[in-house]
């Protein structure tokens, strides 16, 4: 019996101090045993990177000179000893799969753990769901060295990302171009906690300037409860709301944007572009070429209009005349915008122009490729590219790349088409960013990997 309890006894302290030292309070110090020591990690899932090369170097007479190389283990730890307290030494790590990255190893005569992130060539962005996703799409783009401060965001952009209100939000990028500020998703039944929280610090950020929420669309579409909701948080920071909507239908509220641009660059001395791009906001299945077209829009200022199939509406031929362009550029084929509606737009401007291709996919390339031949400036760049499947992933990610002259081209869920992956190959050269916008549901890490494998060579 004594026995029995003894056992019973050491088997509790033992399970007593496993739980401990597994606790976060208890958890073991990492203690760097060499000169500099520590991990090659991934930059979107912290995880080590095994089989990167690490290039330990200092300068001399202004011109790098390499020390020593070590290839990472599989947990993507490394370690250099014997360095010499005369020199500052750098680490310069760099994988296949990844965008290479230089870094101090701020060593100064001690044992220093050091870790180096990598940029995987396709970096995913995204979250749980559509919303949350729209929200890390725009911390990336306004907040992203996450400090939180949203210096230059006094104005916000608000819109609907449910599917039954899909178009409305086609033109919307453009407001981000007028505003200068980011663009979230709502949905007409809640504020998704992720969007209510960049509202939330872009008010204490700018506090005491007032800050303005843009919501496009009517109340059916974002009701008046939703904006109640922001507004009663009790955040330190005035708010205000500007609703731009229409009484009638997808078309109207494409125009009232549009209309929105025009008078209000005037107004603070704001250049409005020459051009209007037009594309389909009749069928879900072609609103990618308005997508497509939506850097354009939030780079430029660029306003988009929206027609049918084989169908000039009212409203945007009304817009088309009073925003006068001299030019309108009109995204997708035939099957898309007919013949007919090109000749009627033509009757109304003195030049008309089609950028398109066989599919979605070549339409997104060709509007890409057409926007980087623009002369004598090109209106966007290779820079920054990124990857889209599903219509909100793309809004928001257009609105991203919009603000750095970026492209956005397409894909599908579980394969990369061949006209995207033959342009992603050869445009490499001169790619330094490239995303896939939206999860796993969106797109397949497998798809992911395979865009990585086709920038490798």
């Amino acid at each position: 019996m004594k026995r029995t309890i003894r056992l019973l006894v050491c088997s509790v302290v033992v399970a007593t101090l496993v739980f401990a030292f597994a606790s976060p309070a208890f958890a073991p110090v990492f203690v760097c045993p060499y000169d500099v020591c520590g991990y090659i990690r991934d930059s979107d899932s912290g995880e080590g990177i095994s089989g990167a090369t690490v290039e330990l170097y200092h300068y001399q007479v202004g011109n790098p000179v390499v020390d020593a190389t070590k290839v990472s283990s599989p947990s993507g730890y490394y370690y250099f000893d014997g360095l010499s307290a005369s020199y500052e030494y750098y680490l310069r790590a760099d994988h296949p799969r990844y965008r290479q990255n230089t870094v101090p190893t701020d060593w100064y005569g001690s044992n220093t753990k050091k870790d180096v992130t990598l940029r995987p060539l396709v970096q995913r962005v995204a979250d749980d769901n559509r919303y949350s996703t729209a929200a890390a799409i725009t911390r990336r783009a306004w907040d992203l060295n996450g400090s939180k401060n949203w210096s230059d965001s006094d104005d916000i952009i608000i819109a609907s990302g449910e599917d039954r209100a899909a178009a409305d939000p086609l033109a919307a990028a453009g407001l981000c171009w007028l505003y200068e500020g980011p663009l979230l998703l709502v949905n007409s039944r809640y504020v998704p906690s992720e969007a209510k929280q960049i509202v939330n610090e872009i008010r204490a950020a700018r506090y005491p300037n007032a800050v303005t929420i843009h919501v496009v669309g009517g109340t059916t579409s974002i009701p008046q409860a939703r904006l109640n909701e922001l507004a009663g948080d009790t955040v330190q920071g005035p708010l205000t709301f500007d609703r731009i909507a229409s009484s009638g239908s997808r078309y109207d509220l494409a125009a009232a944007i549009a209309l929105r641009m025009k008078s209000k660059a005037f107004s603070e001395s704001k250049q409005f572009p020459a051009e209007t791009l037009v594309a389909n906001g009749a069928d879900p299945d072609k609103f990618f070429d308005a997508l497509a077209l939506s850097t354009i829009s939030a780079w430029r200022g660029s306003p988009i209009l929206l027609v049918s199939v084989d169908s000039l509406p009212p409203a945007t031929k009304s817009a088309i005349q009073s925003l006068n362009p001299s030019r309108v550029i009109v995204g997708g084929g035939p099957n898309t915008v007919s013949g007919d509606v090109l000749g009627k737009i033509d009757a109304l401007v003195p030049t008309v122009e089609r950028w398109w291709g066989a599919n979605r996919y070549a339409t997104a390339i060709d509007i890409a490729d057409e926007a980087a031949a623009e002369s004598p400036t090109p209106w966007l760049g290779y820079i920054t590219i990124g990857t889209a499947a599903k219509i909100p992933d793309a809004l928001t990610g257009g609105a991203y790349l919009g603000k750095y002259s970026g492209m956005l081209v397409l894909t599908k869920g579980t394969v990369v088409p061949g006209d995207t992956a033959a342009w992603l190959e050869a445009h490499d050269a001169q790619n330094q960013a490239c995303y896939a916008f939206g999860g796993p549901n969106s797109i397949a890490e497998s798809t992911r990997q395979k865009m990585i494998d086709i920038l490798m060579h």
